[in-house]
């Protein structure tokens, strides 16, 4: 049932919602280690095909790094095989398999028997294996996977980003009771908390409940709900009898004194335990979630619960050099790590379903979450059934995450024809999908043409990639954009979903630029070009919201553009994750708390002969200028984008110690360079 229609002027969502793995209180081992092959291989599923001679890997893994390293990469099929003996303590429960993600077609076999299939290289899927069991003997899985494009599956292909290929998000084996909270609907937890009135005084929430039974009994249902110090809020339990093999039980839920989960401000978490209990065995299944409502004003920008909140931040891929997007806890740990640091306030990941783990940092966090599915840039007109399965994996595996605020449709697709293209009745019917699933959280998408377009304005929110002085244009073309479409358009709110452009921090030339796709792209030049963009973009706090493009340098199998092969170098922190550009300290100037004093273009003056400016990111009060230990000049920071520059430097010959100096609340910050005239 889609929810009612919002005021002309005004856009609304609100939720109750943030999950821990679902899997984590039941009887469950992890499947780390298996034997690997590329190729197609005849039999290979078979219960007793001889695996031995096949390479070990671990869990995360992928089989695409030639992506990286060469022009084009290995798009096929490989094969994996384990095996593994059922534990004592999971004789005579219901066995699971659960793959949080592999990339991108999946077949999955127990003991030669065929589980099932999956398409969509970022969701995850479940399936319970119980009949394929041998309880007594080893047990044989093998999974067969592909990543060659696939007209049917979103995305098509791989213009903007690599497909990689592999089982590269961890693998879990668990079992339950005969009745149990079902894993398998969609691989979500099962359990669904949904805010449907939010005052101060109290917040009501509907908690949804799915339910797989195997037989008709007598059950108890047991609800219990802590605050984030884990203090009881409230408890309640019902007798039931489920009849049929899957069912939904809804219950009502009134929290006094809320309070609610509110960005960087107060990112509070509840906690539900929901158990299911039945001639005296239990399943149970614990999330947390938050409480929050989002809306948006065309003329004042975003509001959390009900107050003007800036959402800013970045645009994320899930991959590091070395490791595509098979990463470590720790790795996704600290991708996050560094956009908190960075100050942003909110995250789009790009393109498609992220690790659990992101969503679960960023709710502790307290960043905001554009949350999307891979319908990106080209359609065929056949992926339509596969787009609206990943949105409802999307949702329902993510439905309790306070961090998401909007539910991305697509990236860049284009209908260039007319409003009849099958792309246009896609976003109609995803949007519909998505309101039906989720009634609060609003849809948006990320548009690359005109105000107005064949695909334009069909989601809830629209937002704009907006990449002027690099594709096309001058830098500040993005104030004009702003304003005129503002006045022109006062009805539609308006985002920018994308900005950024190139940097390479070998190249530190500015003479030698070659944009958009030469082979010099100095870093400072995009230094240069973040200090302009932004404060047009903070000037204008109508800008619903606004997403540097990227967080992270990334691969693009193919590309050969700014001196590096197959990268897009628009992040703001190096590939590998060990150089925060110049850009980074940017932003953590003018976006975080942390005291941040940095002298800018430390990269380029190594290689220059003289320096006649030196420009400091700072959001201290004052900064004092120290040359070989003599002080220099004592300046306080007005720029309202915290940049101070010093002039006419006096150094001598031979060695120089540049040092700038900070005291702010009894501590002392330093930033220092060493040049040689």
């Amino acid at each position: 049932m889609l929810p009612k229609l919002f005021p002309l002027f005004l856009f609304i969502s609100s939720f109750c919602y943030s999950q821990i793995s679902y899997i984590k209180n039941r009887d469950h081992i992890n499947l780390n280690n298996w034997h690997f092959k590329k190729g197609i291989i005849y039999n290979a599923q078979s219960h007793n095909f001889d695996s031995s001679t096949w390479q070990q890997v671990s869990i995360p893994h992928t089989y695409s790094m030639d992506a990286i390293n060469e022009i084009g990469y290995y798009q096929g099929q490989s094969w994996y095989r384990t095996n593994t003996s059922i534990p004592k303590t999971m004789k005579g429960k219901r066995i699971f398999l659960r793959f949080e993600g592999v990339g991108h077609d999946t077949k999955l076999y127990v003991n030669g028997i065929q589980i099932g299939k999956h398409s969509g290289g970022y969701s995850a899927f479940c399936y319970e294996i119980t009949n394929a069991i041998d309880f007594d003997n080893s047990n044989s899985i093998a999974v067969n996977v592909t990543n060659e494009p696939n007209f049917k599956r979103i995305p098509v292909n791989d213009k903007l980003f690599n497909l990689y290929g592999g089982i590269y998000r961890p693998v879990q084996l668990f079992a339950t009771e005969q009745t149990n909270i079902d894993p398998t609907h969609y691989a979500s937890s099962g359990v669904f908390v949904t805010l449907k009135e939010a005052k101060k005084e109290i917040a009501n929430i509907e908690i949804r409940t799915h339910i797989s039974s195997k037989k008709e009994e007598n059950h108890t249902l047991n609800y219990t709900i802590y605050d984030a110090k884990d203090n009881l809020v409230t408890q309640a339990s019902y007798k039931t009898v489920i009849s049929d093999s899957l069912s939904i039980l809804t219950e009502h839920f009134t929290i006094n004194n809320p309070i609610y989960w509110n960005g960087k401000k107060n990112p509070h978490l509840y906690k539900i335990k929901v158990e299911i209990a039945t001639n005296g065995k239990k399943d149970e299944v614990i999330q947390k979630f938050g409480l929050k409502t989002f809306k948006v004003n065309p003329n004042e920008g975003s509001f959390l619960n009900n107050s003007p909140y800036r959402l800013y931040g970045v645009c994320m891929h899930q991959e590091w050099k070395q490791y595509g997007p098979a990463l470590k806890p720790e790795q996704h740990q600290k991708d996050l790590e560094m956009v908190n640091e960075i100050g942003a306030t909110a995250l789009r990941l790009s393109h498609y379903q992220h690790s659990d783990l992101t969503y679960q940092q960023a709710d502790e966090k307290g960043i905001l979450v554009w949350a999307e599915i891979p319908f990106v840039h080209d359609y065929s007109g056949r992926e339509g059934e596969n787009a609206k399965q990943q949105l409802t994996e999307l949702i329902l595996q993510n439905y309790n995450h306070p961090s998401i605020y909007v539910w991305g449709l697509w990236n860049e697709v284009r209908a260039w024809k007319s409003k009849d293209e099958a792309c246009v009745s896609l976003t109609k019917e995803l949007k519909k999908i998505a309101h039906e699933l989720d009634p609060n959280r609003l849809t948006t998408s990320a548009s690359d043409r005109a105000i107005i377009s064949n695909m334009g304005n069909i989601s809830d929110l629209q937002a704009w990639n907006k990449y002027y002085g690099w594709y096309y244009g001058n830098y500040p073309d993005m104030a004009t954009w702003l304003d005129e479409s503002r006045k022109k358009y006062p009805e539609i709110a308006l985002g920018i979903s994308e900005y950024g452009i190139g940097g390479n921090v070998f190249q530190q030339d500015i003479t030698k630029l070659e944009k958009p796709s030469g082979n010099y792209f100095p870093e400072p030049e995009q230094t240069k070009y973040h200090e302009l963009t932004w404060k047009i973009i903070k000037d204008r706090p109508f800008v619903w919201s606004s997403f540097i493009w990227n967080m992270f340098d990334f691969s693009v199998a193919g590309w050969n553009r700014g001196g590096i092969p197959n990268l897009n170098h628009k992040g703001l922190v190096t590939y590998d994750r060990n150089t925060k550009k110049d850009a980074f300290y940017f932003y953590k100037a003018n976006w975080s708390k942390e005291p941040v004093l940095h002298i800018t273009n430390k990269r380029s003056l190594s290689q220059k002969t003289s320096i006649d400016t030196l420009k400091i990111y700072s959001n201290l009060p004052e900064v004092t200028l120290f040359i070989n230990e003599k002080k220099i000049l004592k300046k306080k920071v007005t720029s309202d984008i915290h940049i101070t520059n010093f002039y006419d430097l006096k150094l001598n010959k031979g060695k120089n110690t540049i040092k700038v100096i900070s005291k702010h609340k009894n501590n002392l910050f330093k930033d220092e360079i060493f040049f040689k005239l």
